[in-house]
């Protein structure tokens, strides 16, 4: 199907006639404004468009808005004439560097990376996806392959799907509740009180320096976590493509509370101990920390510092699909997944020092209907573009605190590229900063990455940068993982242990 074509008054020859500009109202959403503007191309892509013979002219420049309730889009376009068009006709759509945003509320989730592949790779996957992962990144690529050899055995059986990522704090986090330092100081003191002396105060002290050296790296940072398990039936075609997903998400994020009552109470038990030790050499007495027979007062009872976290439990059914359509003269990639969402929310506080003192709660589940919307251009055999928008329809969950945790529209756009010399190159961006469930941070990543064939295996590598986090620039990532093919299918994995973030993902796959 046609959705557009150029005023008629426009010529290949340059020669423009009727007024401008033009507006082409298709609904009460959908508007597309042509302004006359006759150029040079100096357009994105300059060297890529050279490469075409004919000297190219920009004919039209055009606004296309498009509304969805409160979300409106509006992009520039421009719709490029070669001099030889009885050969090629481009039109680049410039969705990466010209999309505009106006004001709308952004999702609370971030867009997330649950594939090795897409994982080991930065996170970018909106233009390089297949079909064992368009459905989580951009359900168009279903219908990418534009040969028969692109597309042989190009269907997938994915079981399981599974990745696991957390932040370093989340990771300390763990370790702090498994190896209980605070039980560890405690058990110090009564050693100390069973036997005072120097000996038995240099365990105390020790013991209370490894619990401010566990406490300090994690003060006042943010919390985020994000797991998914589930299973991917996916089939790609040169025209048309489908792909069925079922998958169960736990996704949220916090911070960690340190009070300064709680650093100035262990600052003064190592002043205290350290007076003992080296018998008034160094130190502070600190006469409050004894009772009135001299044993040494246990008060990590009274230690408040906290790590607070929301987050929810998503279940998604989904199921996917693709076609080629004519859009502006050309064969793009569109698609669609409508899916069913269920989520509980939950809410935990727990007391740092005491693995004792923690609270969570969980709210009932509600159901909602949802939709992805994907579109992909395939500008020649190497080069592809496309943009998505996730959750177009947007969800609120109820917290037993009495608030919400509301799923917006994510925006992404992407770009890959395919080299023989240099294997296979992709690079995302969240066109939307997407705020935090909690009180963790924002994201809003540029992912890039790559992937380089070695006979059966596939080494990839990237490097990702959240935006809008606290410490901006300093929130870097870099990723990495291997892929290897067999006959029936293939295995991946990744791998993360850098900057901000822990994760590792593994994924099964069998062509069919």
């Amino acid at each position: 199907m046609i959705l557009y074509s150029p005023p008629a008054g426009i010529r290949q020859q340059g020669i423009i006639h009727g007024s401008f500009p033009q507006v082409f109202a298709f609904n009460h959403r959908l508007k597309i404004i042509a302004t006359g503007v006759f150029s040079p191309c100096r357009s994105a892509f300059p060297g890529a468009i050279r490469a075409w013979k004919g000297a190219p002219t920009v004919f039209s420049v055009a606004s296309v808005r498009y509304r969805v309730g409160l979300l409106t889009l509006t992009a520039p376009l421009d719709i490029i004439m070669l001099t030889n068009a009885h050969r090629y006709l481009l039109t680049l759509i410039s969705f990466v560097c010209g999309l505009s945003i106006y004001p709308l509320p952004a999702s609370a989730v971030p867009f997330g990376s649950f594939d090795p592949r897409a994982m080991a790779m930065g996170g970018a996957g909106v233009a390089a996806g297949d079909s064992a992962n368009a459905v989580f990144f951009n359900p168009s690529l279903l219908a990418q392959y534009q040969t028969r050899k692109h597309r042989a055995r190009n269907s997938h059986f994915v079981f399981p799907v599974s990745s696991v990522s957390a932040s370093q704090t989340a990771v300390d986090i763990a370790d702090l509740a498994r190896d209980q330092p605070e039980q560890v100081f405690s058990d110090a003191i009564a050693t100390y009180n069973a036997n005072p002396g120097q000996t038995t105060a240099a365990g105390v002290l020790n013991a209370s320096r490894a619990l401010q050296n566990d406490l300090r790296p994690i003060a006042n940072e943010s919390v985020f976590f994000d797991g998914l398990f589930g299973l991917v039936i996916g089939i790609g075609d040169r025209r048309e493509g489908g792909a069925f997903v079922l998958s169960r998400r736990f996704v949220g994020d916090g911070i960690v509370n340190e009070t300064a009552a709680d650093e100035q109470l262990l600052a003064d038990y190592i002043e205290a101990l350290d007076f003992i030790v080296s018998a008034g050499a160094s130190g502070a007495p600190h006469p409050e920390l004894f009772d009135a027979g001299g044993n040494l007062l246990d008060q990590t009872g009274s230690l408040t510092s906290t790590a607070t976290a929301k987050g929810l439990a998503l279940t998604e059914l989904g199921i996917a699909m693709s076609w080629n359509v004519e859009l502006f003269h050309h064969t793009v990639d569109v698609g669609f997944t409508p899916k069913f969402v269920q989520g509980s929310t939950y809410e935990y506080t727990a007391v740092l020092a005491n693995s004792q003192q923690s609270s969570a709660s969980l709210e009932d589940p509600d159901w909602h209907f949802t939709l992805d919307v994907g579109l992909s251009k395939a500008m020649n055999d190497r080069f592809k573009v496309g943009v998505v928008v996730k959750n177009l329809l947007p969800m609120a969950f109820a917290t037993q605190s009495g608030g919400r945790i509301n799923i917006e529209p994510q925006l992404r756009a992407g770009a890959a590229y395919r080299s023989a010399q240099w294997g296979y190159w992709a690079l995302d961006l969240d066109v939307l900063t997407n705020p935090a469930i909690g009180d963790g941070d924002d994201t809003r990543y540029l992912s890039l990455g790559g992937e380089w064939p070695l006979k059966r295996w596939r080494l990839r590598g990237g490097y990702k940068q959240n935006f809008a986090g606290r410490g901006g620039f300093a929130k870097w990532t870099l990723t990495a993982g291997i892929g290897y093919d067999f006959t029936a299918g293939n295995i991946d994995l990744a791998y993360i242990d850098s900057g901000p973030e822990r994760a590792a993902a593994l994924q099964v796959s069998s062509r069919f």
